[in-house]
C-alpha cells in the first residue's frame, strides 16, 4: 500500500487493540522506545504464549514511528508482511507474532479537561487553560503512579495557592493510605486520612472547601491552617466482556482523594479555581487507576515469570529413575499450582541396585515446593553415600526437624530393586504401594511407619518383596486415590487396584497413563485438587 507522509502524525501515536480482549492493552507511545514483550522488564508487558519474552521496540521522535523486531520466533508484522525494520503510519495494522495486534493510530483527545478549558475567558481563563493543558500534557505522558500522584499534587497546590496538600488513595480493603504529600519534607500525614473535609468530599462526590465564612474544623486550626479543599477521585467503569453479554450498567467508584491547605486566610477560593480542581482530579482519577492497574498486570506478570522460572527448576530437580536392563520406568507429576510439593527420584547406585522414591510434602505452592527440594536434595546425596535403606527414614526425619520452620511434613516412599528381583521397600505414611504381579494380580504394601517431619524417636520397617519377570511396583500420590468424582465419590485405593488389575505384565509407561487416564475419567475431566504424582518401576528379568 502506498506510504503517507509525516504529516499524517497530528499527535502522538497510540497502538490500539483491534478486537476486545485481546491480549495486550492500550499503548500510548509518549517516549523515544517503548519495547513490548512477555517479560516484566519491557516497557508494556504482553501476557501472551505467542509473543516473545523481548519481542519487538517501537520508536518515535516526534515525527517518524518506527517498529524494530527484537529476534521475536513469532515475527513482527506490519499490514501482515513480516518485518525487521518499518517506517509505520496512522491506520497500519501492526501485529506481534501470530495473535496480537494493535491498530496504529494517533489520540483524539475528548476529556473533561478540554470541556472545561473551553469554558474559561478572560486573563483567569487563559491561566486556567495553561494550567489544563499542562496537567492534560504530564498526565498523558506518565505511567508510574508514584509520577501521576505527583503530577497531580502539585497542579492542585498551585491551581488554589496552597501551602501543603497530600493525595489518598483507598485500597481494596477500604483502609486509606497517604501516598503523595507537599511539601516533600512535610512529616506527618495522617490528618489528611482522617480529615472530615475529606470524608464529606468522599460521600458528596464533588469538591468541598472550608475556611473563612465556612467555618474551618478544630483539628484544622490546631494544624496552623485557615484554608482547606478536598476533591474526590472518582472513575467510572463498565463491566467488560464480550460485546453482546456487556452491561451498560456502569459502577461510580470513589479511589480516593486530595486535601489542600492554606496557613494563612486570603482571598476565598473562586468558583472558577473549584470548577477547574474538579476537572484536574476527574482527568487524575483516569490516569491514578490506570496507573494502578498496569503497576498490578505488572508485578502479576513478575509474579507468572519467577513462578515459571520456579516450575523450570522444579522439573529440573525431579530424577526420573533411569533405564537399566533389569527394569522401565514411567514417572509422571502435575503439579494442582504452578509449583507443588510433589517429588519423585531415581538413582542408579554405585551397588548397582536401582533407588526409586515418590513423597508429597504437606500444602501446595512455593512453600512445598522448597521443603521438597530439600528432599530431594538429601535423598540424593544419601543414595551417593551408600547409606542401607534401613537407614534413609531416619536420616531424612532428623533433617526434616532441624531445617522445618513451618511444620511440614513428608510422606515418602523408597524402594530399592536389584537385578535378582529382590525389592526393599519403606514408607513412611505415604499411599499404600501396589505390587502388580503379571498375572493381573495385586497386592498393597501398607506403610511401614509415621510420616517425616515430626516424631523425633520414630522408626520404619523395611519390607521385602520378590519380583519376577513382568512384574511391576506403582508408587502413586494422593492426588490419584483422593480423586472426587462430580457425585463426591472417592477413587481410592479400590480405584488403583481395579484398574492395576486389568494391566498385568504391560510396559511401564502403558500402566501409568492407564492409571492416569482412569482417575482423570473419575474427575469427570475436571483439574486434580491436589499435586498428581506417578512412578511405575516394571521389572524386566
Amino acid at each position: 500500500m502506498p506510504r503517507k507522509g509525516k504529516s499524517e502524525w497530528s499527535a502522538p501515536p497510540v497502538l490500539a487493540p483491534r478486537e476486545p480482549g485481546q491480549p495486550g492493552a492500550r499503548v500510548r507511545i509518549a517516549q523515544p522506545i517503548v519495547r513490548l514483550g512477555r517479560d516484566p522488564g519491557c516497557d508494556v508487558v504482553i501476557s501472551e504464549a505467542t509473543v516473545s519474552r523481548r519481542h519487538a521496540e517501537v520508536k518515535w521522535d516526534g515525527h517518524e514511528l518506527v517498529v524494530e523486531d527484537l529476534g521475536s520466533s513469532g515475527g513482527t508484522f506490519v499490514n501482515d508482511v513480516r518485518v525487521q525494520h518499518a517506517v509505520v503510519q496512522p491506520g497500519d495494522v501492526l501485529r506481534l507474532g501470530p495473535r496480537t495486534e494493535f491498530q496504529v493510530g494517533t489520540e483524539v483527545v475528548s476529556t473533561p479537561l478540554e470541556i472545561a478549558a473551553e469554558k474559561t475567558g478572560g486573563e483567569e481563563g487563559v491561566k486556567h487553560l495553561q494550567m489544563l493543558l499542562d496537567v492534560a500534557r504530564a498526565l498523558n505522558a506518565a505511567t508510574v503512579l508514584e509520577e501521576v500522584v505527583q503530577i497531580v499534587l502539585q497542579s492542585a497546590v498551585r491551581l488554589v495557592r496552597a501551602d501543603r496538600g497530600c493525595v489518598i488513595l483507598i485500597e481494596n480493603d477500604g483502609s486509606r493510605r497517604t501516598v503523595g504529600w507537599h511539601p516533600p519534607d512535610l512529616g506527618k500525614t495522617a490528618w489528611a486520612e482522617r480529615s472530615s473535609l475529606f470524608e464529606k468530599a468522599i460521600k458528596e462526590r464533588h469538591v468541598v472547601s472550608a475556611g473563612l465564612e465556612l467555618s474551618p474544623s478544630t483539628t484544622m486550626v490546631a494544624r496552623g491552617a485557615a484554608m482547606a479543599v478536598a476533591a474526590p477521585l472518582v472513575v467510572t467503569r463498565r463491566p467488560m466482556g464480550r460485546a453482546e453479554d456487556a452491561s451498560f450498567v456502569a459502577s461510580v467508584d470513589v479511589i480516593g482523594g486530595i486535601v489542600v491547605e492554606r496557613a494563612q486566610a486570603g482571598k476565598p477560593f473562586g468558583r472558577e479555581d473549584l470548577a477547574v480542581l474538579e476537572s484536574v482530579t476527574a482527568e487524575a482519577a483516569i490516569a491514578i487507576d490506570s496507573a494502578r492497574l498496569y503497576r498490578e498486570a505488572r508485578e502479576k506478570a513478575k509474579i507468572d515469570y519467577e513462578m515459571s522460572l520456579a516450575r523450570t527448576i522444579q522439573i529440573a530437580l525431579q530424577l526420573t529413575p533411569p533405564d537399566t536392563p533389569f527394569g522401565d520406568v514411567f514417572a509422571f507429576s502435575q503439579p494442582a499450582r504452578s509449583v507443588g510439593g510433589d517429588l519423585y527420584h531415581g538413582i542408579l547406585r554405585d551397588d548397582g541396585a536401582l533407588a526409586v522414591a515418590l513423597g508429597d510434602v504437606s500444602g501446595k505452592g512455593v512453600g512445598a515446593a522448597l521443603i521438597m527440594a530439600m528432599a530431594q536434595g538429601l535423598i540424593g546425596l544419601l543414595h551417593e553415600l551408600g547409606q542401607p535403606i534401613e537407614a534413609l527414614m531416619p536420616a531424612l526425619n532428623r533433617s526434616l526437624l532441624k531445617h522445618n520452620p513451618g511444620n511440614r511434613f513428608l510422606t515418602l516412599a523408597l524402594g530399592l530393586l536389584r537385578s535378582d528381583g529382590s525389592l526393599s521397600l519403606t514408607n513412611a505414611g505415604h499411599c499404600p504401594l501396589a505390587v502388580l504381579r503379571a498375572s493381573g494380580s495385586v497386592e498393597l504394601v501398607p506403610p511401614q511407619g509415621p510420616i517425616l517431619g515430626l516424631l523425633p524417636m520414630a522408626k520404619w520397617a523395611v519390607a521385602e518383596v520378590k519380583l519376577s519377570a513382568g512384574d511391576s511396583i506403582v508408587f502413586y500420590s494422593d492426588g490419584i486415590s483422593e480423586s472426587f468424582s462430580p457425585e463426591s465419590e472417592e477413587f481410592g485405593v479400590d480405584g488403583v487396584q481395579r484398574t492395576l488389575a486389568g494391566l498385568g505384565g504391560r510396559d511401564a509407561e502403558v500402566v501409568g497413563r492407564a492409571l492416569l487416564d482412569a482417575a482423570a475419567k473419575h474427575r469427570a475431566g475436571r483439574e486434580a485438587d491436589d499435586d498428581v504424582t506417578l512412578l511405575v518401576l516394571r521389572y524386566r528379568g
